[in-house]
């Protein structure tokens, strides 16, 4: 609960210390004395995003302090818009500080965003009507397995993109691998296929001139040749020589024949099969080079072995691919059948909650309009379940969201009907109102302050009202007066708290059927 609440120049506030006491805690004064100041101040602790609007004329900077049984809570807005907080004196983020403070106190007003607008907050309700098995293990359960589905379908999700752009990347990886294998890419390999390439013609050139010069000495296998042609010559010859000139030109064309007959000038089919694989290598290096658009040999060689990783890869995650997928339809299949158990429990709950409701809307002036709560099953399943939840509002002449049709007063009065049908463990410690009475009279605002006090028995409840009967009722009384241009807000009891009913009723806090009124009230 708040034990005390400390107010610096917030609104028309400039000063004020306000003391709490369990139960139902009014706060009156005429309008434009400063109420809605209280309830601004707690809607910033609450993390309300701070402003100029909220400090008081004159002033750089607005503060407002509680001490909740838990703990104490500080909140500053400037002037320039900019905030800090704290908790217990160690400063902290705005947004873990309204979280802290949310967990305490709920405040419902028609300024501040109502949590019965929110759909988070509507299947929070709900879910709090739920048969505890449901609540605590089916619910804990689908939740668990929905994070495991949903982990896993990332998990599929990447390894599938990942094959796709590899697929796409390297969608001419064969031809590149064929390459490679073929032209065997290394630094250099180019200059050095171009250089052996070059040596090798040149020697096959050479071998083939050889050739054709030893073809014509001997004649190959049917000519004479050049030396067979001399040796004839030299048969015409010999008669004019003596026979040791003769012996000796026979000799020297048998040495001559003998020498060129048995050279081996080797096989140009060798080179020429050498020069194929050379080239062939060659255009294969060079295609390759064409195909990655990559000039470079190293990045050549760099991006061949990036290739390699990534398709072996490919290959290797497969029986992931696969693996990924059975789990990931056996943890859908498991959530959808939990997600149903969830789905039927809500729907029952929901009647019980809405037959509760709807129990209590008479007594809170709202005749004839009927709650309910409506389900829209999803296309597909989130961490909550497989279900939107709407609370509705239906009469004879509207039926809708209750966010697009019910005014302030029905919404704070419906959602007062809604803390008195939840289970007590979904109230927080402090619930604050602001004019929930709002167009209400007579017996039905009487009927809403018994409610209320009803309510102020399982929490503590604040509430800023018109309504004298509802005023009447409550543990603690405080009231909001302007003096000298600034709002004064004291505890009141016995006579004062007399007088200030009496003015509620009357509007005057010294005329007698009042004052009588007011103590009857009291009393």
């Amino acid at each position: 609960m708040i034990e005390r609440l400390i107010i610096r120049n917030i609104g028309g506030i400039k000063a004020a210390e306000l003391e709490f006491s369990p139960g139902l805690n009014v706060i009156t004064g005429e309008s434009g004395a400063g109420k809605s100041s209280v309830v601004r101040s707690l809607e910033l602790l609450a993390g309300t995003r701070g402003g100029v609007k909220f400090i008081r004329a004159g002033e750089s900077k607005g503060v407002v302090e509680a001490d909740f049984t838990e703990c104490a809570v500080m909140r500053e807005v400037l002037s320039t818009g900019r905030s800090r907080a704290k908790i217990d004196g160690v400063a902290i983020g705005l947004n873990e500080c309204a979280e802290r403070v949310n967990a305490l106190v709920r405040i419902q007003s028609q300024f501040a965003q109502m949590e019965l607008l929110e759909p988070e907050r509507q299947l929070a309700m709900l879910d709090s009507c739920l048969p505890a098995e449901t609540r605590d293990e089916t619910i804990p359960a689908f939740r668990e397995i929905y994070d495991k589905a949903s982990a896993t379908a990332r998990d599929l999700r990447a390894v599938k993109k990942r094959r796709a752009e590899i697929e796409r990347k390297y969608s001419n990886a064969r031809e590149i691998f064929s390459l490679v294998k073929t032209a065997k890419p290394e630094e250099g390999l180019e200059l050095r296929l171009e250089n052996e390439l070059s040596d090798i013609t040149h020697r096959i050139s050479r071998r083939e001139k050889a050739r054709e010069s030893l073809d014509a000495l001997t004649g190959g296998l049917s000519e004479r040749g050049i030396i067979g042609g001399a040796e004839s010559c030299f048969e015409a010859l010999y008669d004019f020589m003596n026979d040791d000139e003769a012996e000796e030109v026979r000799r020297s064309i048998d040495v001559l024949y003998g020498a060129v007959k048995g050279l081996n000038v080797g096989k140009t089919s060798d080179d020429e099969a050498l020069r194929e694989e050379t080239e062939t290598r060659l255009g294969a290096l060079r295609r390759l080079k064409r195909l990655c658009n990559i000039p470079d040999e190293n990045e050549l060689l760099t991006y061949c072995g990036e290739i390699y990783t990534n398709l072996e890869w490919l290959e290797k995650s497969y029986p992931e691919l696969e693996e990924l997928s059975a789990r990931s339809l056996d943890d859908k299949k498991k959530a959808n059948a939990l997600a149903m158990e969830i789905r039927r429990a809500r729907h029952e709950a929901g009647e019980i909650l809405a037959g509760r409701v709807n129990t209590l809307l008479p007594e809170l002036a709202m005749t004839g309009i009927t709650f309910g709560i409506n389900f829209t099953g999803l296309q597909k399943l989130r961490r909550d379940g497989a279900d939107d939840v709407e609370f509705t509002l239906t009469d004879d002449t509207r039926s809708g969201r209750v966010d697009r049709i019910a005014s302030g007063g029905e919404l704070s009065r419906l959602l007062l009907a809604l803390q008195l049908s939840l289970p007590e463990e979904w109230l927080p410690p402090v619930i604050v109102f602001d004019e929930v009475e709002a167009g209400l009279g007579g017996v039905a605002a009487v009927l809403s302050g018994l409610r209320l006090r009803e309510l102020s028995r399982k929490c503590q409840v604040i509430l800023v009202t018109h309504e004298a009967s509802i005023a009447a009722l409550g543990d603690s009384h405080i009231l909001i007066q302007r003096s000298g241009g600034e709002s004064v807000m004291r505890g009141i009891d016995g006579e004062d708290r007399v007088r200030e009913i009496a003015r509620m009723l009357s509007g005057s806090p010294d005329m007698a059927e009042a004052l009588e009124h007011a103590k009857i009230l009291l009393s």
